[in-house]
């Protein structure tokens, strides 16, 4: 499948309502990561925001605090900076070998319920980034050879490639719930 192709399943899978999506001044943001993000992680982000996919499975916002600038004295807490230094530590700290790769060309997109961590290899072109899983249970790191919304599209339709999500509250699931921070903020609000 093509990211296009891809990101219009994913719509089909999940409607963008309107006012979901995130205004992000991408220039600040690669400019701070010293790296261009993946346009399919950008047109998710612009329909749906951080979004909880299926209770389970939470989309990072972009932020220009990373792992480097993560500590400095006023930088937000949390985040994609935050979460990606924590990755990187997990990196070096299970120390695979089934994977060639250096902890700072890992960047985290994502993280479940259950600690497991999505992120992407950030070698080559962006829109040609692996994502990589670290499942937490097993402290075992996967790659899989496509990019973030074609891994979403497959583990929500149940497809070949994508088996260790079996487990997962996706897998398979055609119609996840899903919201992003305001969304919920709303709900537990009434």
């Amino acid at each position: 499948m093509t990211a296009r192709n891809d990101f219009e399943v994913l719509t089909e899978l999940l409607p963008p309502r309107s006012g979901s999506g995130l205004a992000v001044d991408w220039a600040a943001v690669e400019q701070a990561w010293g790296l261009e993000f993946p346009s399919d992680y950008k047109s998710l982000i612009a329909h749906y925001g951080d979004v909880l996919i299926g209770e389970y499975l939470g989309v990072i916002p972009p932020s220009i605090v990373t792992p480097a600038t993560c500590d400095e004295v006023g930088a937000k807490r949390g985040g994609m900076g935050f979460i990606t230094a924590d990755t990187r530590d997990t990196w070096v700290d299970t120390e695979p070998t089934e994977i060639d790769a250096e902890p700072e060309e890992l960047v985290t997109w994502g993280a479940a319920s259950c600690a497991d961590l999505f992120c992407w290899l950030t070698r080559g072109e962006p829109d040609e980034w692996p994502v990589l899983v670290f499942s937490h249970g097993d402290d075992v790191w996967t790659q899989y050879d496509f990019g973030m919304v074609e891994f979403l599209v497959r583990v929500l339709n149940a497809q070949p490639g994508v088996e260790l999500m079996e487990e997962t509250p996706l897998w398979g699931d055609r119609n996840p719930s899903y919201a992003n921070s305001a969304e919920r903020r709303r709900v537990r609000g009434k």
